[in-house]
């Protein structure tokens, strides 16, 4: 099985950046034409989209947040700045996966456009989301956000981990105390 890297790296050769970038923001907001989206899903979700997809009607099967994580993901192996946008939509996304891989996009890709978005959602009942959003906090937070996350109060030591580094973090990156 190929990694998702990979697939999105064959995309990009096969079909460009552009229409790589197009299609995984198409899917992240939403759109299930996959038949007319500029590269095919298979090269984001891998065998698991060819297998979803050759079962028939995500949506009826409860399984169509899949093709907007697909989407999400694609973006932390292929970005153009426009992609910004979706991303933080994405992190309103009724789905905890989405707003989990859009949380890590907006992380990777440096997004501080998405810290309004990013601040409540530290109090998500999933705690992957949790993990993910104090992480992209880290990255892209101000000097608000660390009594934010100072203000945790879990005790799974994966969260206590993440917001640990978060606020070493945005000590650095701020370069005062927090």
């Amino acid at each position: 099985m190929a990694h998702p890297r990979d697939l999105v790296s064959l995309a990009v050769a096969a079909y460009s950046i552009s229409a790589v970038v197009d299609t995984c923001c198409a899917l992240l907001e939403g759109d299930d034409r996959y038949d007319l989206l500029p590269v095919p899903l298979s090269y984001l979700g891998g065998a698991h989209a060819r297998a979803q997809v050759r079962r028939g009607d995500l949506a009826s099967r409860h399984q169509d947040h899949w093709p907007r994580v697909w989407g999400a993901r694609g973006l932390r192996y292929a970005w153009l700045a426009y992609a910004e946008p979706p991303v933080v939509s994405g992190l309103g996304d009724p789905s905890w996966r989405v707003v989990e891989m859009a949380a890590n996009v907006v992380a990777l890709r440096e997004l501080g456009s998405a810290a309004d978005s990013v601040a409540p959602l530290v109090r998500s009942p999933v705690l992957r989301v949790r993990v993910a959003v104090v992480r992209a906090l880290g990255v892209i937070g101000e000097y608000e956000h660390a009594e934010l996350l100072r203000g945790i109060a879990d005790v799974d030591p994966r969260l206590l981990v993440a917001v640990d580094a978060a606020l070493r973090r945005l000590r650095l990156r701020l370069d005062r105390t927090v």
